[in-house]
């Protein structure tokens, strides 16, 4: 039906597991632009904090990790980056280009940012406090995580 196909084009699942891509309500108007995404509704949770990354240089890749607990939602809220992300099996890469568009990371998934534009602005909301410990920084310790 019409609502379905509706919803289709808000929300496409990666074949990495539990990733998926968002797409945002986008109001043009001579006074000035707007999009909008709802928590728990558009964004599958309530955030604790966020964090803007900027000024990267183009060369430099960000991330390469992976949470065991924390949920994660970024929007390229300026310019383009490029997102890989990876579930220990299959691996896709996206390209946030537009600030209509976001990706969902659960847990539990290895994720890599780079090839950021000079003017690239990444906002990027977190379901936990900060918590080295829910960090894994190496990709085969994730990998063995994932297969347990």
């Amino acid at each position: 039906g019409h609502m379905s196909n509706n919803f289709e084009l808000k929300l496409q699942m990666s074949k990495v597991k539990g990733v998926s891509l968002h797409k945002f309500h986008l109001v043009n108007d001579l006074r000035g632009n707007l999009s909008v995404g709802e928590f728990e509704k558009d964004i599958p949770f309530t955030p604790k904090r966020y964090f803007t990354v900027f000024g990267v240089p183009n060369k430099e890749v960000r991330g390469e990790h992976a949470h065991k607990e924390c949920k994660q939602f970024l929007i390229c809220v300026s310019g383009n980056c490029s997102v890989l992300v990876d579930d220990g099996e299959n691996r896709e890469e996206y390209v946030l280009d537009s600030i209509d568009k976001g990706i969902y990371l659960p847990p539990m998934t290895w994720g890599v940012q780079y090839k950021y534009s000079k003017d690239a602005v990444l906002l990027v909301f977190a379901s936990h406090y900060y918590d080295s410990d829910d960090y894994i920084r190496d990709y085969s310790t994730f990998k063995q995580m994932r297969q347990n």
